[in-house]
């Protein structure tokens, strides 16, 4: 970037052969984006989270409870390293400065700053109720925007999500609930199954319940509200804080319909692959892939791709490149230049994995 500044000055001969410099080092660095990229996973103790990230996941961890595992994040409040390929020891961020389209794609590296943020969370106990700000509150009020949407890979047979408050119930019943201890009386319940899909957007109200195991997708933000703790103390006996006054802010009391979203199937994939499309709004695309034999993929979108396996283990294997395993319960990153590979089972049954993408 200095080059060019000081060739811009010169002659126009010059100042073609600097941009042709740079397109050079960034064809250069395109050409080495032809794997995947891994992730060492950032975790997040809370006083509501299990143990089933080790127990469950395999995941080697101190003694301890963990309610959040951040695997692909480049929020300030958890930065997960890059772990392998030439960008090894990177930050997203500082990644995209140096790769830019061809990691992320124009769109993402037109912010600089990766869009999503990709988590596990394990909710031994029942969360608070919080609610997010949407884009519109954020800026009129502050904090980030944040939408998600969540899988449930597992749950105890009784396990369910709160979500959105019942309809009709306006700020003055809720202010009433809270008063009362009573706020699961004003909102809604849902039951939590395995492969259930709910939508989160900003403005939307929720608890999820205890006994769920879940992938998130979200944006890339970590503001929360806290209207109500349960009761709930910390490991001090202390109460955590709440925010009722700002949650009741940015509320979306409209925001009443069912979270679960239904999935469509998807057509026109090539043999050996089934899939469904699990969510699709401005803010990002789902579906979820059975590979049932090899096939060759193509990036559908021209940008990033995030790939999280759910069960069984993929092999992933780009155009000239020895193929690589994406363990059960782990995510990766598929650069924007990356547009061709080549997904396999690995093992007898169908591999699983869940593809998130910018829309």
């Amino acid at each position: 970037m200095c080059r060019i500044r000081r060739c811009n000055g010169r002659t126009g001969r010059t100042t073609a052969l600097a941009m042709a410099g740079k397109s050079g080092r960034m064809a250069a660095m395109a050409s080495l984006l032809q794997t995947p990229l891994f992730f060492e996973s950032v975790y997040k103790q809370y006083v509501w989270g299990g143990e089933r990230f080790a127990k469950r996941l395999g995941r080697v961890l101190p003694n301890g409870t963990y309610a959040e595992a951040w695997e692909i994040s480049d929020h300030p409040d958890g930065i997960t390293p890059i772990l392998t390929g030439p960008l090894a020891g990177l930050s997203l961020s500082e990644a995209i400065a140096r790769a830019g389209t061809g990691l992320v794609g124009a769109r993402a590296a037109s912010v600089g700053r990766f869009p999503l943020l990709v988590k596990l969370i394990d909710a031994a106990e029942t969360l608070s109720v919080q609610v997010h700000p949407d884009e519109t509150s954020a800026a009129r009020f502050g904090g980030e925007a944040k939408s998600e949407m969540w899988v449930v890979l597992e749950a105890t047979p009784d396990a369910h999500i709160y979500s959105g408050f019942r309809p009709g119930v306006g700020e003055a019943a809720v202010r009433r609930a809270l008063a009362a201890g009573a706020v699961e009386e004003v909102l809604q319940r849902f039951p939590a199954r395995p492969g259930m899909v709910f939508s989160t957007p900003g403005g939307r109200v929720h608890a999820i319940g205890a006994g769920c195991l879940l992938l998130e997708i979200q944006q890339d933000s970590n503001t929360t509200y806290r209207l109500d703790d349960w009761g709930r103390t910390d490991a001090a006996g202390r109460p955590r804080p709440l925010h009722v006054e700002e949650a009741l802010r940015v509320v979306d009391w409209s925001a009443t319909g069912s979270p679960v979203a239904v999935p469509e199937k998807l057509d026109n994939l090539p043999e050996g692959l089934s899939g469904r499309r699990l969510l699709s709004d401005a803010h990002y695309v789902v579906d979820e892939y059975a590979v049932s034999s090899p096939c060759w993929v193509r990036n559908p979108s021209g940008g990033f791709l995030v790939l999280f396996s759910s069960s069984g283990g993929v092999r992933i294997r780009p155009e000239g490149e020895p193929a690589m395993l994406i363990p059960p319960s782990r995510a990766c990153l598929i650069p924007a230049a990356m547009r061709r590979f080549r997904l396999s089972p690995d093992g007898d049954g169908p591999g699983r994995l869940f593809l998130a993408r910018e829309p």
